[in-house]
């Protein structure tokens, strides 16, 4: 099957669960010319991951038509329609971890192939005898593409590469996908990234009718006096010969928002983790709220959104947020959670389970509820990577209105854009660089 266009006349997709019918997509018309760079933007939740998984022949069309190199993927059947994933589309799934195989090294995935230059021009030359579970985050979503490049199809689709990478990193990215589709590949991103979208050849919108947010706001003063929220000096953590974080010191106030600043790998959830009590740290004191981690139930000091969610595939959307309520025997106040799920655009989605929304709104899910208990400490990790401008812009309203009611703040982010506060604690190798 040659690179030729591809072609989408009148898809619909429908999604059929315990909850009801959901369209995920709707009569859509859409081309994406072969030996071009094409990005497919759109709101969180308006179908670009389900149009990806199409194009993959890894689900099917509910009505329409999808065309690749001429050939109906509808009339694939058995045989041929594996033989069209294996040698004709690779598919970039958008958590990064679902792309490799955990107990395999990068070069045990590259499998048979003798040139292993797409993961050494995208930085992970020294990592190739690494396993998944060792690299970090961006460097997984790096390695994800790479060992998709290896395969060298004609059709390569990739699904928000670039929402956990910092700027110079994922410059190598998108210059190693516009480099694929000169080669003659037709190459389809989904993506909210602006450098992505300024790279591309081609573009296709998706619109579900989403309103945008308001003017930015400006976090509130908050008290410099009294005991901090959150207390670190000199936490360190290491694996083996490397050095996670490295004599990292800190405090944040009752109400003060402030962001944790690094490329990808440098420590940041290694940290937000140390700092909620999840990992011990190996040398180093910790204190919330004057107490060590562990002194009360965790659910009720610490609010934390991590960056692979954690949400529960048998609870409702609005019973994920609940949850915390409920363990803290505070049931009482479960309008807080319908509150949250209106601020986030979440409020329809309330009955769905995770698994019948998109990323963007399962991150949105996990964020309310980190934050539904009004913790004394909310640490967040990359809360925007998968949010599109309003929605981003939703997020930081609930972070900020979180601090006006007295929460601690921390953001880990690689995107300077994603920083709110006066104070940035910049991190690299695991050791904070500077600070301001």
């Amino acid at each position: 099957m040659s690179p030729e266009p591809v072609v989408c006349r009148g898809v619909v997709k429908t999604h059929l669960s315990a909850t009801g019918a959901v369209e995920a997509l709707h009569a859509l018309d859409a081309e994406f010319p072969a030996g071009a760079l094409s990005v497919l933007v759109g709101p969180s939740g308006s179908g670009k991951s389900t149009l990806l998984r199409l194009l993959a022949g890894l689900d099917g069309i509910t009505a329409g038509e999808i065309t690749i190199g001429g050939v109906g993927l509808s009339t694939l059947r058995g045989r041929a329609l594996r033989a069209f994933r294996r040698t004709e589309v690779t598919y970039v799934a958008q958590r990064p971890a679902d792309n490799l195989v955990p107990h395999l090294t990068l070069r045990e995935h590259a499998g048979d192939a003798e040139d292993l230059a797409p993961l050494v021009e995208l930085g992970l030359g020294d990592r190739l005898d690494g396993h998944a579970v060792q690299l970090s985050g961006g460097e997984q979503a790096r390695a994800a593409l790479g060992v998709g490049l290896l395969r060298r199809t004609p059709l390569l689709l990739v699904d928000e590469p670039t929402a956990e990478l910092d700027h110079d990193t994922a410059a190598r990215v998108l210059a190693a996908l516009r480099q694929r589709a000169r080669s003659g590949a037709t190459v389809v991103v989904a993506t909210h990234d602006p450098d992505a979208i300024a790279a591309a050849d081609h573009q296709v919108n998706l619109h579900r009718g989403v309103a945008a947010a308001g003017a930015p706001r400006v976090p509130q003063a908050y008290a410099t006096d009294g005991p901090p929220a959150l207390e670190a000096r000199d936490l360190v953590k290491t694996y083996g010969d490397t050095h996670a974080v490295d004599h990292v010191s800190l405090e944040l106030r009752p109400g003060e928002i402030a962001a944790l600043l690094g490329r990808s790998g440098s420590g940041k959830s290694t940290l937000l983790m140390m700092l909620g009590g999840w990992i011990a740290p190996d040398a180093g004191a910790l204190a919330v709220l004057g107490e060590a981690p562990g002194a009360v139930p965790a659910w009720e000091r610490v609010g934390y959104l991590p960056q692979r969610f954690g949400l529960l595939p048998e609870l409702s959307v609005r019973d994920n947020v609940v949850l915390p309520l409920r363990l803290a025997g505070r049931l009482d106040e479960q309008g807080r959670a319908d509150e949250l799920l209106e601020s986030l655009g979440l409020a329809e989605l309330g009955h769905r389970y995770p698994g019948e929304t998109s990323i963007g709104q399962q991150q949105r899910v996990a964020l309310a509820r980190a934050v539904v208990t009004r913790p004394a400490v909310l640490l967040v990790d990359e809360p925007t990577s998968h949010q599109d401008g309003d929605y981003a812009a939703r997020v930081r309203e609930v972070l900020l209105d979180a601090c006006d009611a007295g929460s601690a703040c921390l953001i880990a982010t690689h995107d300077p854009a994603a920083v709110l506060g006066e104070r940035i604690w910049e991190i690299a190798d695991g050791r904070i660089a500077a600070a301001s």
